[in-house]
Order: structure tokens, then C-alpha cells, then sequence
């Protein structure tokens, strides 16, 4: 494919790749269909840091993590620094968001399966 403004020939495969970044649209579309939904999706962590970690939510996007307070993830599953990376994580998420920040990311349990 070739991109007429730049000069540059990409080519077919790079139409195929996946890339990791999201672009939304105006504020006005993320409004559309009333109400937001939820659903419960296994979150695996990938970085436990002190203040910030990093959780990837593959039910959403699988190749993009997600920053959370570390602090909020020990105070809302009960467990402890130590417990945390071998934790089966679960989080009610809106599942149509199309960014991380409008994902309302609440409810982290430990344990128990996601939904269906």
C-alpha cells in the first residue's frame, strides 16, 4: 500500500498488524446506547509495583496493560504484597469501553471465575 503524501511504500502486511493504540471517537459517541454495562473478566497482572501495577484484562484488550493503584488492588481483594502475584484476579469492568480510563474498573475480588 502506498502511503502518496509520504513517498513510502508499507506494505499489505502492515494493514493486518494490530496495533496497540486505541482512537476513540467524539465524547458525544461514547454516550450512545443509555447506560453503561458491566461484566466480570479474569485480570492478570503483569508489573506489581509499590505505588502503580500493570494488569492486562484479555477479555478487553489482551495486548494492552492497565495501570491500577497498587494500594487499591491490596485494599479491595484483602490480600497482601506477597499474595498478590499468584492471586486469580477478577474485576467488573464496562466491556464497550474503547480507553482505559473509561473502563470503571471496581469490584476487584480474588478468586472465583469471570463471567461467561
Amino acid at each position: 500500500m502506498a502511503d502518496p503524501e509520504a513517498g513510502v511504500q508499507l506494505s499489505d502486511e502492515a494493514d493486518r498488524v494490530p496495533l496497540g493504540v486505541l482512537i476513540t471517537g467524539s465524547p458525544a459517541a461514547a454516550d450512545l446506547g443509555g447506560g453503561q454495562c458491566t461484566r466480570r473478566v479474569s485480570a492478570l497482572l503483569v508489573r506489581l509495583g509499590a505505588g502503580t501495577s500493570l494488569v492486562v484484562l484479555p477479555a478487553w484488550r489482551e495486548a494492552i496493560a492497565v495501570a491500577v493503584p497498587t494500594e487499591h488492588l491490596l485494599a479491595s481483594t484483602g490480600l497482601g504484597m506477597a499474595e498478590l502475584p499468584n492471586a486469580r484476579l477478577t474485576v467488573l469492568i464496562n466491556p464497550e469501553a474503547l480507553h482505559d480510563r473509561d473502563l470503571g474498573l471496581r469490584d476487584w475480588c480474588a478468586g472465583g471465575p469471570p463471567s461467561p
